[in-house]
């Protein structure tokens, strides 16, 4: 183990793995590359956009938000019609970040059945970091749908997004039932 905390992480091998025949990887490679924020990964990243599991997807739409160039505006755009919602949440997102305000997508995306989604949402509310979400989580904020049994509600979930934005959640309102 080295003991150099300093060392610049690997993108071009990084990159070099967004071709893995493992979904799972190339959706986590590319999640990093979003944290790593470097630019060389823009038209990786763009091309990933393209591929065919889901999840590499997202993330991918993910990582351009995290970056930051508007060069991947275009590429993006044509995921808000897509027919995966999930996916429709993190291209949302990701345009936001870019500032082409996609807020209303995200907004329409709270009232989908799917729990996943609901919590993507969520998600994308507190990483945004916009205070117009604070309606629509003081809204959710009871829900106590999961994705899977050892999960949070989104009802804790949205609590935790609006402490994030600042809310005072001592003074969420009372149950409406």
């Amino acid at each position: 183990m080295s003991d150099t905390p300093n060392t610049p992480p690997d993108i071009e091998g990084a990159i070099g793995l967004l071709g893995s025949p493992d979904p799972q990887l190339r959706q986590f490679v590319a999640y990093l590359l979003g944290q790593a924020g470097d630019p060389r990964a823009i038209e990786p990243l763009i091309d990933a956009l393209q591929d065919e599991h889901v999840g590499v997807r997202g993330a991918a739409a993910n990582a351009l938000g995290n970056i930051g160039d508007s060069a991947a505006v275009p590429y993006l755009l044509p995921l808000l019609r897509n027919a995966n919602p999930q996916l429709v949440v993190w291209a949302a997102f990701a345009l936001t970040r870019l500032g082409r305000d996609s807020f209303d997508v995200l907004e329409t995306m709270m009232q989908a059945e799917d729990v996943d989604v609901r919590r993507s949402t969520i998600l994308a509310f507190q990483q945004l970091g916009d205070q117009r979400a604070i309606p629509l989580l003081l809204t959710v904020t009871r829900d106590d749908s999961k994705r899977f049994s050892a999960d949070s509600t989104l009802g804790e979930a949205a609590v935790r997004a609006l402490q994030h934005l600042g809310y005072n959640v001592g003074n969420l309102p009372p149950s409406m039932t």
